[in-house]
């Protein structure tokens, strides 16, 4: 069903403008689709639930798949359930798809896991000399990548929006300038912080209230019915798994998300992104 969106344009005319077949936007979107299909296979043979997250729900929604101009996917699981999984990953591994975290690339620095291609790369689009430019060269790997984040509850939203400071300092500031530095405090923040954070939640925090893990830089809050248990929803033809209620996820996060923004307030792809067959 080719639908009409309140801008008045259709789902063929959006793949047409942003990711028609064959073009560099479309072959990384399959290509993380293969990587996504991998990774349910894997959480399911590691006994852990994966689900999608962020643009990826809203774009099962309202276009069945990908949002026409997005280049990313993000899953999330339980903050229990994430260490198993990147163990069973690691023992595990795959000849194409390499799991990132700091314990298998040094420079990486963010809290959470990716799932990186190895046969594709994001050419650098930031200025060499800026923090995300040194970042992004700090890094091992830097091909495709899927985001997965750990969530929990019980989680202090002020206390969230601190350790997301403190990780980026890490992440952006200290990852390519000073290394030993950067390892250091990565260390006490995961080591000492972040569980002193968990154990004020849990003696003041509420139970019902769902956010990513402490030190990712997001900060929507959840009620916990609306996330578990995971859903089945489809995404580009796959059946895999979302929200517990789809619906309210989007709405908490995006309001009427069913509408197109306009043109001019569309994240559209800007990265280069090498491709190999």
């Amino acid at each position: 069903m080719n639908r009409v969106f309140n801008t008045g344009e259709t789902e063929e005319e959006l793949r047409k403008l942003y990711n028609p077949e064959g073009s560099s936007l479309r072959k990384a979107q399959l290509r993380m689709l293969d990587m996504l299909l991998y990774l349910f296979e894997t959480a399911k043979k590691a006994g852990v639930s994966c689900r999608l997250d962020g643009g990826n729900v809203l774009g099962a929604m309202r276009h069945g798949g990908f949002i026409p101009w997005d280049d990313d996917i993000d899953v999330v699981v339980s903050r229990d359930d994430f260490k198993i999984l990147c163990r069973y990953m690691e023992e595990h591994p795959h000849p194409q798809y390499v799991l990132q975290t700091h314990q298998t690339d040094k420079g990486s620095f963010v809290p959470w896991g990716r799932l990186r291609d190895l046969k594709s790369e994001y050419v650098n689009p930031y200025p060499a000399d800026s923090r995300e430019g040194k970042a992004f060269e700090a890094q091992k790997f830097r091909g495709l990548q899927i985001d997965i984040f750990p969530y929990e509850g019980y989680m202090i939203p002020k206390l969230q929006r601190l350790a997301a400071k403190m990780a980026c300092v890490v992440h952006f500031d200290l990852s390519k300038s000073h290394p030993l530095l950067a390892n250091i405090t990565y260390f006490i923040l995961h080591q000492v912080v972040y569980p002193c954070f968990r154990l004020i939640g849990r003696c003041f925090g509420n139970s019902n209230l769902y956010m990513h893990s402490y030190g990712t830089w997001f900060y929507f809050q959840f009620p916990k019915e609306v996330l578990l248990p995971h859903r089945e929803i489809v995404f580009e033809g796959h059946t895999v798994l979302g929200p517990a209620d789809a619906d309210k996820f989007c709405r908490i996060v995006y309001g009427d998300y069913m509408n197109l923004p306009p043109k001019e307030k569309r994240a559209v792809h800007a990265s280069e992104i090498i491709v190999h067959d």
